[in-house]
C-alpha cells in the first residue's frame, strides 16, 4: 500500500512539537544524522550579527526556535515570522513567551508570496529548511530579495542518500538542487555570484546573498 501523501501544510502542521525538539532537545542522533539543521542555524546568525540590530524576516519560522535565536544570539531587535501551518504559529508565540522574547517578536498565519506586507521591508531574512519544500524555488527567492535590504539567507538540500531516506519517510513533496542551480536562481532573483556567498553544510549548502 503507498504512502498516503499530504500537502506540507498539513505535514507541519501535525509536527511543530517533533521539530522544536530537533532544537529545544536534540537527540545523539539528532546531533549526527542533522548536523545540516544545527550547522544552518549557525550561518543564519552569524549573517544577522554582521547586521547591528537587524530587522529580520523569518521565512517559515517554525516553532519560533530560530527567531529566539536571531534575538539572543543573533543581536536582532525584532523578528517577524511567517508560516503556514497554524500550530507552528501558536508553538512559535509559546517558545518566544518562554523565552523572554515575546515583546521582539511577531508571528503571523500566511504564504510570504501572497502576504500584505504593506510597503514594510527587512534588513535581513532567512528562510531555513524551507527550499526542501517549495516547488517554486525562484518566486520565493526573488520575493526574499524583494523584502530584503541588506541580506538574505537560505539553506538547500542537495540530491543524495540522505535525501532519499528522507522520501521514503516523508510524505509530503521534497526538493533538492545543485550547486549550480543554486548561483542561477539567485542570479535571476538580482545577485551576482560575487555577492552569493555558498557554505556546504550536511546535507547540502547554506547561502547568504548580499544585496
Amino acid at each position: 500500500m503507498s504512502k498516503k501523501t499530504e500537502t506540507v501544510q498539513s505535514y507541519w502542521d501535525a509536527r511543530s512539537e517533533l521539530f522544536g525538539n530537533y532544537y529545544k532537545k536534540p537527540s545523539s542522533f539528532d546531533r549526527v544524522f542533522r548536523k545540516g539543521v544545527y550547522e544552518r542555524q549557525a550561518v543564519a546568525i552569524k549573517a544577522c550579527k554582521a547586521i547591528p540590530n537587524a530587522t529580520v524576516l523569518d521565512v517559515g519560522s517554525g516553532p519560533g526556535v530560530n527567531s529566539v535565536s536571531l534575538i539572543k544570539n543573533g543581536g536582532a531587535s525584532h523578528v517577524f515570522g511567517i508560516d503556514f501551518a497554524q500550530h507552528m504559529i501558536d508553538y512559535a508565540n509559546a517558545t518566544v513567551k518562554e523565552e523572554n522574547v515575546a515583546d521582539k517578536c511577531n508571528f503571523v498565519l500566511g504564504d510570504i508570496l501572497t502576504y500584505d506586507f504593506a510597503g514594510q521591508k527587512f534588513d535581513y531574512s532567512c528562510a531555513l529548511g524551507v527550499f526542501d519544500y517549495i516547488e517554486d524555488a525562484q518566486a520565493l527567492l526573488s520575493r526574499m530579495s524583494q523584502l530584503s535590504q541588506k541580506s538574505f539567507m537560505g539553506s538547500w538540500p542537495e540530491n543524495g542518500l540522505r535525501m532519499a531516506l528522507r522520501r521514503y519517510r516523508y510524505t509530503c513533496p521534497l526538493f533538492h538542487y545543485t550547486e549550480q542551480q543554486i548561483i542561477d536562481l539567485h542570479s535571476k532573483a538580482g545577485i551576482s555570484r560575487d555577492k552569493l556567498e555558498i557554505i556546504r553544510i550536511g546535507g547540502g549548502w547554506a547561502t547568504v546573498a548580499h544585496k
